[in-house]
């Protein structure tokens, strides 16, 4: 294990990947503990690697704001590249999701500050590509909710000499549709994710859910997610579920524009009374600028003399009582439910239902249709994922696992010269066959070959001798 990296003494690891590892470090001239995020081997890291890592450290160094962590320093060393970094304490938002810990206003609340940070970025030119509740943070100090958005290694700086553009990173249920079709992201993008995000929250399901990948990104292009359940308004509008299909609209021109405009309606729909113009979505956000009217009075509730709603918002009935305002629960304790809520992860490498099937006329059903239109948008996203795996081996070319999830890819996309070459590469390299059979889908995929026989016969030999003994 390291024990220093630079002026850093390494305490503890923190986490582990294909990617690289996190460690927990101390300055000792500070006395204060970092995160150290570190590529091993750097050596052996091709020039568009090691440049995507340093624009990671260029591009997070850019911003300063209480929701993105902080980054403060690159460095190389001992054949080793770091980034040291704020280690944020509290918890991932995914496993308060998962546990019903945030009630609907404290979700609301926390991807507000998602967009405050993310509102940042963008004006700098940098996107974050992988928003997601892993990738938020959340901080608890008895009284007050920080959000921290973590990990933009996937980041790309617009204009940015080291061109990516047509390579899709990130994870798929909170990809948008313009994203997954061209590989472009723009600011709208990761608002999508934001709108995910929320969607799921709120829901306790993903949006876009399916048995896989393929699946999923069909949903995303061509599909609507489901009405909220009644549970979702506890103590919120229940207009959110129009800002939700504003958020998640596929043609990102019908979207919410900018981050700014994002954070500060969401925060408007913490108030249960509070009311969405449909027809001027960002009226909340006009009113809230300049010298214009704000709406703090409607967020605080009426005085002894309620003002007069702005243009959109509508008027109480005359000596009306005002909506009691919801009790808020600590963070903490988890609230009450009729549903269950459950975190429902990215899907791995699952084979897919689809099938192809004819009509009874001249051309396809319209159910066959929508099957080979899948089909196709699986392998869009099994060559995505490919790329992937193959730029994580030029990082970590000893690492079983991407070795094991890349020949199950290629398995997949029938590439089976690839796929020996990967195997060959993998036995060249000592990598033991039981160790790429940890991964459950690569044993299902040589237990489908002994079935099959898919590859040729030598190849079959050859593939099931190392990997079926």
């Amino acid at each position: 294990m390291l024990t220093r990296l630079g002026k850093f003494e390494i305490v503890r690891l923190l986490a582990q990947g294909s990617m690289g590892e996190v460690y927990v470090g101390r300055d000792p001239i500070l006395g204060r503990e970092v995160a150290i995020k570190v590529i091993q081997a750097s050596a052996s890291l091709g020039p568009e690697a090691r440049e995507r890592f340093a624009m990671e450290a260029r591009a997070a160094g850019l911003l300063n704001h209480p929701n993105i962590v902080t980054v403060h320093e690159m460095g190389e060393e001992q054949g080793v590249l770091y980034l040291a970094m704020e280690l944020v304490k509290g918890e991932e938002l995914g496993t308060l999701l998962h546990t019903g810990t945030l009630t609907p206003r404290d979700v609301l609340e926390v991807l507000a500050q998602v967009c405050d940070g993310l509102a940042v970025a963008h004006r700098h030119q940098v996107l974050h590509r992988d928003i997601k509740p892993s990738n938020i943070r959340v901080v608890w100090d008895g009284q007050h909710l920080q959000a921290k958005i973590l990990d933009f290694g996937v980041a790309k700086v617009f204009n940015s000499d080291t061109t990516d553009e047509g390579t899709v990173f990130g994870t798929v249920n909170y990809m948008a549709p313009e994203y997954l079709q061209s590989g472009r992201p723009d600011a709208r993008s990761d608002l999508f994710a934001v709108g995910v995000i929320l969607y799921e929250a709120l829901a306790g399901v993903p949006p876009f859910d399916g048995p896989s990948p393929g699946s999923v990104i069909y949903r995303l292009l061509h599909e609507s997610p489901a009405p909220l359940p009644p549970t979702a308004f506890m103590g919120i509008s229940r207009d959110i579920q129009g800002v939700l299909a504003h958020a998640l609209a596929k043609d990102p021109a019908n979207r919410f524009q900018t981050a700014e405009d994002l954070a500060a309606v969401l925060r408007c729909a913490r108030e249960a009374g509070w009311r969405w113009d449909r027809e001027r979505p960002t009226m909340a956000i006009k009113l809230k600028r300049g010298s214009e009217p704000s709406l703090e009075p409607l967020l605080s509730g009426p005085s002894q003399a309620p003002p007069t709603p702005p243009r959109g918002i509508p008027r109480p009935a005359p000596g009306a009582k005002p909506a009691a305002k919801p009790t808020a629960r600590p963070l903490l304790q988890p609230r009450p439910s009729t549903a269950p809520r459950a975190f429902v992860p990215k899907p791995d490498f699952v084979r897919d239902p689809f099938t192809s099937e004819r009509g009874t006329g001249s051309g396809l059903s319209a159910s066959a249709a929508a099957q080979r239109a899948a089909t196709e948008v699986r392998r869009d996203v099994l060559e995505t994922t490919r790329l992937q795996l193959m730029q994580a081996l030029d990082l970590d070319p000893a690492n079983a696992r991407t070795h094991a999830m890349l020949l199950v890819t290629l398995y997949r996309l029938g590439r089976f010269d690839a796929l020996m070459q990967v195997l060959r590469g993998a036995r060249q390299r000592g990598i033991p066959g039981d160790d790429l059979l940890g991964l459950p889908r690569c044993r299902q995929m040589v237990d489908e070959e002994a079935r099959a026989g898919r590859l040729p016969v030598e190849q079959h030999s050859e593939f099931l001798d190392y990997l079926g003994g």
